[in-house]
């Protein structure tokens, strides 16, 4: 059986308002949400988070149903980090309207003894000191990868660059990619990012314009997944952070440009799939063949000659 990666960040309820004004409220969200069932396609998650009493029961047995051990998942009095959120009509653009951080605010990624032994991490977005304080307490040396939002960047950048350092990896969009790295053109960009931090890779996530993976090797670019209909792009980048990783711990962390080619492939896919529903409501209807499917119609898609 594959080893399992673990996921450390933040559990959420969502509130989302869709252009035409249909709102979907206190659906499952927060980039572990998201990563947990993108990468339960391929291995078992280990989850370091808090939810609140308010978080619903169906939820969790969603995380377990894709083979999750919550042992790190803390259930404190109060209520759950909340994001509520509108879109444009493109889809390609939201407004924050409102965070409620709740039990989160207090989040202390405390690590159950049969988490420290990892051999695959994913650092989701959280304070770069939390992130930190979860790689203080992990034994020998994981294949670590990290994520980290705008506010971190600008407010917490000594701590997040020492995250960074810690890391074999990091999937990042491509506004932080350039806050990150200091450079606009994004190919020069992401190559900084492996030449600065020593990486052995990194994933640029452009959303419906696909993303670049980038190694020591150079910088590959790679398209989205068509999609006619575009449900609810909430997630995706997460998914697809879950479905990279889910791919590398399956093929015991090969790092290898053609593993690494491939498992932008099976991301793409996820992500793809975690469009097409509200919330995570796609991907529970979703089978592993089904990943393995659409992943393989991608490699056609973009094989040229």
């Amino acid at each position: 059986m594959s080893a399992p990666v673990l996921a450390i960040g933040s559990i959420a309820l969502d509130t989302i308002r869709m252009p035409g004004g249909k709102v979907y409220k206190d659906v499952a969200g927060g980039s572990c949400t998201y990563f947990i069932h993108g990468a339960g396609f391929f291995v078992p998650v280990r989850v370091v988070g808090v939810v609140g009493e308010d978080f619903p029961k169906k939820y969790l047995d969603g995380f377990r149903k894709c083979g999750a051990d919550l042992a790190g998942l803390r259930i404190l009095p109060g209520k759950t980090f909340q994001w509520h959120g509108t879109y444009q009509k493109d889809m390609n653009n939201r407004n924050t309207d409102a965070l409620h951080f709740g039990v989160f605010e207090t989040f202390d990624p405390v690590l159950p003894e049969k988490f420290r032994a990892s051999k695959y991490v994913f650092l989701a977005c959280s304070q770069p000191e939390l992130q930190n304080r979860a790689l203080d307490q992990l034994a020998g040396s994981p294949l670590a990868v990290c994520d980290t939002i705008e506010v971190y960047i600008g407010n917490d950048r000594p701590a997040l660059d020492r995250v960074i350092r810690r890391c074999q990896g990091m999937i990042v969009n491509d506004r932080e990619a350039r806050l990150i790295s200091g450079e606009d053109n994004l190919v020069k960009a992401a190559s900084a990012l492996v030449r600065k931090y020593r990486l052995r890779f990194m994933a640029l996530k452009k959303g419906e314009h696909g993303g670049l993976l980038a190694t020591r090797e150079g910088v590959f670019p790679f398209p989205a997944y068509p999609l006619a209909k575009v449900a609810d792009p909430t997630g995706a980048g997460d998914c697809f952070a879950g479905g990279f990783m889910g791919r590398l711990a399956r093929t015991g962390g090969r790092l290898d440009l053609k593993n690494l080619k491939r498992a932008c492939a099976d991301a793409t896919a996820v992500a793809s799939y975690a469009c097409e529903g509200v919330s995570h409501s796609a991907l529970l209807r979703t089978a592993p063949a089904d990943i393995g499917k659409r992943a393989a119609d991608f490699v056609r898609m973009t094989r040229l000659g």
